[in-house]
């Protein structure tokens, strides 16, 4: 018991933000509003706890050296700071990106999060970006947010998915 109270002391206490972090962190939480009748318009209402991590540390998720960004079915999200916090398409376009994958309830392999191998993408991967570049469009329009997010569907080389003609539009094929 004597071991354990240091050790419940150290996870009870928040490590402390910079007001730099403190700023995104703020910053994240207004796009996840931002976006959130988005996804509702499309029949989605993902409830999201936001955080960020500069070094994608250990927590639950897989950590490859591309990733941005990653979430938990549960409605955890965490942010790579270097990526999102300096620049307003890349965070709107990976936050809808992962608030999606919390909206579609997505899993990945148990206690991992829902990163997924990445030579390929994935189903739960193509599902997200799509359902992320529709709410980005049904959010009155980010077209930074959406050409990052295009470029990344596409790997910066392919044709954008086409622009769908309103909330009740039939989803394109995978």
């Amino acid at each position: 018991m004597v071991f354990l109270l240091p050790l419940l002391a150290g996870c009870a206490a928040a490590p402390p933000q910079s007001p730099a972090q403190q700023a995104c962190l703020e910053r994240m939480n207004a796009h996840a509003k931002e976006l959130l009748p988005g996804f509702a318009v499309l029949g989605h209402r993902p409830e999201v706890r936001i955080q960020l991590d500069g070094e994608m540390r250990a927590g639950g998720f897989r950590q490859p050296g591309e990733v941005l960004g990653d979430a938990t079915p549960g409605g955890r999200i965490r942010l790579r700071t270097t990526a999102v916090c300096g620049d307003r398409a890349a965070a709107r376009a990976v936050l809808a990106h992962e608030m999606a994958h919390v909206a579609l309830r997505h899993h990945g392999t148990p206690g991992t999060g829902v990163t997924l191998e990445w030579e390929k993408p994935p189903q739960q991967e193509i599902e997200a970006d799509r359902l992320a570049l529709e709410v980005l469009r049904a959010t009155g329009g980010d077209p930074a947010a959406e050409r990052f997010l295009e470029c990344h569907m596409t790997n910066c080389a392919g044709t954008p998915l086409p622009r769908r003609s309103g909330a009740g539009a039939a989803r394109p094929a995978p």
